[in-house]
């Protein structure tokens, strides 16, 4: 442990409006790094260096050899001198001050060393988990280690969970809270890391319990957790496109359009793009998703669409017109699928 200059200067700042006396702080070498006095800030405190030599209490009673009345008292943690307090005035008078700010300046200095291990272990955790979501290569037996003081087996095949929806309510971090293997990836995503599959089930009806919660993607059981972080990632990317209403989405049920999406033909990107200029793309764009997401069905799409059959199927005639493909011919709705996937 060691006493900063931030610590000496809000112990003296803040002692010194209630003590009505000069107060010094000095370092383990005995220079003055707070002081009421901020001209002797930076110098050394020749009562304090007799402290730190004789490790003893330095009462000081008349004035002489550069050194004013005042008492010097060492501050002791872990039977080791970190500093040195300094408080001018007749040591009758301010001996029961030097208790005060020694008692002040320990509780800060123990709270600023939680706070530094606190935040030594976040980045720490913070590291382990960004080298789990990127890492493709063996694990070696220090990282195996690392896993397993977080609480996760890394001899095993790891399942990754993304999850997208607001992380700030209560409920959400009480789940956090409970469950640890978790990392943040933006304000709005996390993925959680899943190797002891007996916990699958309670985890996604938790999750799923929550109203906070958008939407869920799931990848494979993988040797390298950032494998399946990808998958997860790419069955949400693609899941929101063609199945807007669901709400949980696997990497296995969505594999073939993943890996249509993954090439990219700018024919196909472009087939949508003649939307853009109808003025109702929005509008087109959505009905299209949703009749692929009831397969076609005209009843249940309308419905769930909230609008008469007739409008419904004036607007696949009008998705048919712009873009050259019949939503009702099953070929040419798979390539509007495809071109749902690309776009944009």
């Amino acid at each position: 442990m060691k006493l900063s200059k931030p610590i000496a200067e809000k112990v003296t700042k803040e002692m010194m409006k209630i003590i009505p006396y000069n107060i010094n702080l000095m370092d383990e070498k005995g220079l003055i790094i707070g002081s009421g006095d901020k001209k002797r800030i930076g110098t050394l405190h020749k009562g304090a260096s007799k402290v730190i030599a004789t490790k003893s209490i330095n009462e000081i009673y008349t004035e002489g050899d550069g050194m004013k009345p005042g008492i010097n008292e060492p501050i002791v943690i872990n039977s080791e001198i970190i500093g040195v307090i300094g408080i001018t005035g007749h040591p009758d008078e301010v001996r029961p001050f030097s208790k005060l700010v020694g008692a002040t300046a320990k509780l800060l200095i123990e709270q600023e060393t939680i706070n530094k291990k606190t935040q030594n272990d976040r980045i720490k955790r913070e590291k382990f988990y960004y080298e789990l979501s990127h890492r493709k290569t063996s694990y070696d037996d220090e990282f195996i280690q690392q896993g397993k003081m977080y609480g996760i087996d890394l001899t095993r095949k790891c399942q990754a969970i993304l999850v997208k929806g607001n992380f700030n309510s209560k409920a959400i971090k009480t789940f956090l809270d409970q469950y640890r293997n978790f990392s943040t990836i933006d304000n709005s995503k996390l993925v959680l890391f899943i190797t002891e599959y007996n916990n699958f089930d309670e985890v996604m009806t938790n999750l799923l319990g929550s109203k906070e919660i958008e939407r869920v993607a799931i990848g494979e059981k993988e040797e390298f957790a950032a494998i399946s972080l990808e998958q997860a990632a790419d069955a949400l990317t693609v899941g929101v496109k063609i199945k807007p209403s669901e709400k949980v989405y696997y990497y296995h049920h969505l594999r073939l359009f993943i890996d249509l999406a993954s090439d990219r033909r700018d024919h196909n990107r472009s087939v949508l793009s003649v939307l853009d200029g109808s003025g109702n793309n929005q509008e087109l764009f959505h009905t299209l998703q949703i009749y692929v997401e009831e397969n076609g069905d005209i009843n249940n799409t309308a419905k769930k669409l909230k609008i008469h059959r007739n409008t419904l199927n004036y607007r696949l005639e009008k998705i048919g017109d712009l873009t050259g493909k019949n939503p009702k011919v099953i070929l040419e709705l798979f390539e509007l699928i495809c071109s749902i996937i690309w776009y944009k």
